[in-house]
Formats: C-alpha cells, structure tokens, sequence
C-alpha cells in the first residue's frame, strides 16, 4: 500500500482529504493517507481536521513508496508545483470518487481529483492534474491540462476548454465555445461566444473584465 500525501492543505485541500477517505472507506482501503505539505505558515488554525500538516513542499523527498494527490485549485501554482516536484521523482495518483458519472469512451489523464457529484456523458477527454467539483460536462468535450472547474457548472457538447483555465461556481458554457488557455470565468457567467487567451470574463452574457 502506497503511502499517500496531499499537497496543499487550503480549502482544497480539506475537501481532497474528505474525497480520499470516501474512497478508502467506499471501495477498500487504497491508500495510507498520511497529511499535508503545505509551505504556508499554520494553513490549519482553528480547522477541524483528521490529520495535520506533516512537512513543508519545499523541503520534501520522495521516498519510494510515497505518491502524491495534488489539492490547489489555482492552475498556475499547479503548473509550478507539479515541475517543481516532478524534478525531484515525485509520483502523483489521480482521486476519482467512487460515485462521480465517469461517462463513457472518456479519457482521463494523471493527477486529476473528481470530487462527488460530478459527471459527464460521452466522448469527453480531461487532461492531467484537472481539479473537477460537482458540475456536468457534455459529449466531446475537452478539458486541457491544469484546468479547474469549480461547483455546479454546466459545459455544454462540443466546448474545448484550454490549458490552465479557471472557471467559477455556477459557469454555463454554451455548445461549441472555445475557451482560451489561461482565461478566467467569473462565477455566474453565462458564456456564449468564444473566450481569448488569458482573458478573465464576466457576466450574463459574459464579456471581458479588466
């Protein structure tokens, strides 16, 4: 049995703990889950918490049975932490829960979290270290690497969302928009016509912000 830790110990990282121990108490126990790296000073004052901060990202090693679950929700210190820890052998485990729709002719790349309540249909690729809450995704739909999409989303068929993108709580993405690398969905948007690249919008209809 793998020994297990999550970097991050944030928000994310409290509802990515929750995510492992359903999987272990759902389908058998998979992992020794072991804590948090976290390089930022006491993340868990005052939460309630099964376990604790056990070492910083900074100072870490791989040892040879440790495997890593990535808990930022933020793509580029994503992007950053994962060549950071890669260039030390790190090895990094995807956490699908078990009751999330995983459709099907899906693909799925590494690292990625999936938390409860999410689902998609058919013919959907989602790219490495992806961070994917309870939202819906339709048919041929690709979701490129280091994206996250947050609760109670609904992309629609035939999206193709970039590398990097962060898009907020209760975002609807119409059929076959293109979302741009980089880009940044507010929370509530109601996205009808394709996203540029690095672009941050907002609205109903959406529309570029600062």
């Amino acid at each position: 049995m793998k020994d297990l830790y999550i970097v991050g110990a944030g928000g994310c990282g409290r509802e990515t703990l929750v995510l492992l121990q359903d999987i272990n108490r759902i389908t058998g126990t998979k992992w020794n889950l072991k804590g948090f790296l976290d390089d930022t000073p006491d993340p868990l004052h005052d939460k309630a918490c099964d376990l604790g901060v056990v070492g910083t990202i900074r100072d870490y090693s791989p040892g040879p049975n440790d495997v890593l679950v990535l808990a930022i929700a933020a793509p580029q210190d994503k992007i950053m932490l994962v060549k950071l820890l890669k260039g030390r052998g790190a090895k990094f485990e995807s956490a699908i829960h078990p009751y999330a729709n995983m459709g099907r002719h899906c693909s799925v790349g590494e690292g990625v979290l999936v938390q409860n309540g999410f689902g998609m249909t058919v013919n959907v690729n989602i790219g490495s270290f992806t961070t994917l809450l309870s939202s819906c995704i339709g048919h041929d739909v690709t979701v490129g690497d280091y994206s996250t999409i947050s609760s109670h989303c609904n992309i629609s068929g035939n999206v193709s969302i970039g590398k990097g993108v962060f898009i907020g709580g209760n975002v609807a993405v119409a059929p076959k928009v293109s979302i741009g690398d980089g880009s940044y969905l507010c929370m509530g948007s109601v996205v009808l016509k394709d996203v540029a690249i690095g672009a941050k919008i907002l609205g109903n209809p959406a529309r570029e912000v600062g």
